[in-house]
């Protein structure tokens, strides 16, 4: 292969694979993803970074030929699909914790366009998704993440990776996790809801002449906003431990791929 740019082939060969990395990674991280950071912002960013890490990579023996080099290619992509995939999880359950109160109030009828994934959402979810990723920039967590993509060269060299069996189980254990997120957050609000509609419940068996609907609609907004306002203040405290447990996770299925 001739020289491009006065680089080997090899020198070639590591900075596209560096390139597609990192390039995929931020195509799949929270925030970095969003749809408001246009597609050459990101791309710019990824070769910004790619720069900045080709020093810093371990050397790579060039390829034999293209069909190693395409192989190398799709195990960066998959690589990094993964890794982001478990890097959104926290935000995933985030965000239906809060389409779950948005069904118990009764404002899961009144759907709203997300700039973030430009799909309709809850009002509530977008808000807590919203609380989340400010959260995740003032804590300076995808500074972490931005770390956890350079330090994934020196735990996954280039150019293969090798999907261990606990790639899978860990993936699903961390889904499992984002459940729980769900569970936890929403626990409050849901709750207090259930215990108002089983209390609307036993007072039209009391009082038949009671119009519920009319009764049990504003209260149950009232009750719900009123919950929400106690404990969205507490994602504030809750979430930074989540992005950090997040990014250890990270590591664990980084950990799955390491080249036998």
């Amino acid at each position: 292969m001739p020289d491009l740019f006065n680089l080997t082939q090899a020198q070639f060969e590591t900075f596209l694979l560096i390139v597609v990395r990192v390039s995929t990674m931020l195509f799949v991280f929270p925030v970095f993803s969003a749809r408001q950071i246009p597609i050459l912002v990101r791309i710019g960013l990824a070769f910004l970074i790619a720069f900045v890490l080709y020093r810093a990579v371990p050397p790579m023996a060039p390829l034999a030929d293209i069909g190693a080099l395409v192989g190398a290619i799709v195990s960066q992509v998959v690589l990094g699909v993964i890794v982001g995939f478990v890097a959104y999880l926290v935000f995933m359950g985030i965000q239906f914790a809060g389409e779950i109160v948005d069904i118990q109030i009764g404002f899961a009828v009144a759907n709203i366009l997300s700039p973030q994934t430009q799909q309709q959402v809850t009002v509530i979810g977008e808000l807590q998704l919203t609380l989340a990723t400010l959260i995740f920039l003032a804590t300076d967590s995808h500074l972490l993440m931005i770390q956890g993509i350079g330090g994934s060269f020196h735990l996954i060299p280039l150019p293969f990776i090798s999907l261990d069996p606990s790639v899978a189980g860990n993936v699903i254990n961390f889904l499992q996790d984002a459940f729980l997120i769900v569970l936890k957050i929403a626990a409050p609000a849901a709750v207090a809801l259930f215990l108002v509609n089983i209390a609307l419940g036993l007072m039209a068996r009391v009082a038949p002449q009671m119009n519920v609907f009319v009764v049990g609609l504003p209260l149950q907004i009232g009750v719900g906003l009123l919950m929400m306002a106690v404990s969205v203040p507490l994602l504030g405290y809750v979430a930074p431990q989540l992005f950090l447990q997040s990014a250890h996770n990270m590591d664990a299925v980084m950990r799955g791929m390491v080249p036998r």
